[in-house]
């Protein structure tokens, strides 16, 4: 009997159903595609559209779980970027009442982590953080001075005062005539660097939990470092063979191993700019200080705080703190002058040079501000 075309009845529509769904079991999408297709055909109905499959997207790990890679261009770049904005800055290594140094303008503020508060007791955390943000809620960058080139009695981070004097160590050398307590340091011997470094992992090489006096102003919270004395290596040149060479080898060494737990972790020189000569030494830095560019170079005693500079010495410095500015850091200057009328020449002649002015007394142990005292 000849096949005759029939319209679709109840049955056949559901017959397609149940062919459709026995060949999604037994042969997946496809075998769907070509039943439905087939019988579509027989029934005069139109064929369905053809199936695209999906590609296969990976699969995305959370973006916590990504951990962003900071090139060392980049944190330099924002190193300079956060340093090059302070327009201010204030420096006190003594007596600190935190709040006065919270209520103060400064966009930059320098302090000694370890003794520096009138307390007498090392920095919290806590408070480190208290002092990241000026007045007015803006943020406020904080360093601690650091001194590489002397190692003090009063610190306990180091070595108990028994320890050195009765078991010193061969880098430790004699007691600086202008500050009582500071004994200079034979800084080219690693045991001194290892000292200030600690481990590879930034712990004391003296055993313990502790971290090394470099590492531990990270854990502070701190900014950055101030380092002073660097200028030590032209006073040990004979036990230092080399000395200049190898006191830049150390600041490198130095801010390579900060960095490589803070990439953004600042690094400011104060004075020992003749080093300044050395590029590998103005690319180790972020910025640099200069202590009495104008008056008061001399002893810690504070009894030459009325000197004022030849226009030599000025000029030497000036020669070389133009690298750094040349190399897009900023400097700063902190003068000692004895007088408000000399206070003010100072500031004027910083900021001629385009240098960001603080005036202080020579003993750093109090605040002062703009407006009230220079």
């Amino acid at each position: 009997m000849p096949f005759v075309m029939r319209r679709p009845t109840a049955a056949m529509t559901w017959t397609v159903r149940r062919l459709a769904a026995v060949a999604v079991l037994v042969g997946g999408a496809a075998s769907l595609l070509h039943t439905t297709s087939v019988m579509a055909a027989r029934n005069g109905a139109d064929a369905p559209a053809a199936l695209v499959v999906p590609a296969p997207v990976p699969v995305q790990k959370p973006a916590a779980a990504v951990k962003a890679r900071v090139t060392a261009e980049a944190a330099e770049a924002e190193r300079l970027r956060r340093i090059n904005g302070a327009q201010s800055w204030g420096y006190q290594l003594n007596g600190i009442k935190l709040d006065e140094l919270q209520r103060s303008p400064f966009d930059l503020l320098v302090v000694d982590a370890t003794t520096g508060l009138a307390a007498e007791r090392p920095f919290r955390r806590v408070e480190t953080e208290s002092l990241k943000k000026r007045p007015d809620g803006t943020p406020r960058l904080v360093v601690s001075y650091l001194s590489v080139g002397e190692a003090e009695d009063y610190r306990p981070e180091y070595f108990s005062k028994e320890y050195m004097e009765e078991d010193a160590p061969s880098w430790l050398m004699h007691e600086n005539k202008d500050w009582k307590g500071n004994r200079i340091i034979k800084f080219c011997e690693d045991g001194w660097q290892k000292t200030i470094l600690g481990d590879e992992n930034g712990k004391s090489v003296y055993g313990g939990d502790e971290s090394s006096p470099l590492y531990r102003l990270m854990d502070l919270g701190f900014d950055g470092v101030y380092l002073d004395r660097v200028d030590v290596y032209e006073e040990v040149a004979k036990q230092c063979p080399n000395a200049e060479e190898r006191m830049v080898d150390f600041i490198v060494r130095l801010a390579a191993h900060a960095r490589k737990r803070n990439p953004h972790f600042l690094v400011i020189l104060q004075n020992a700019e003749d080093l300044l000569k050395h590029p590998r030494m103005v690319k180790a830095l972020d910025a640099v200080a200069k202590e009495s560019l104008f008056h008061g170079w001399g002893g810690g005693d504070g009894s030459n705080g009325s000197a004022i500079n030849g226009a030599e010495s000025v000029r030497w410095s000036v020669d070389r703190l133009g690298l750094m500015k040349k190399a897009g850091r900023p400097v700063f200057i902190v003068d000692y002058p004895s007088n408000r009328t000399r206070a003010d020449l100072s500031v004027k002649r910083i900021r001629e040079q385009g240098y960001v002015p603080y005036i202080a007394p020579k003993s750093l142990g109090i605040l002062n501000l703009p407006g009230r005292d220079f």
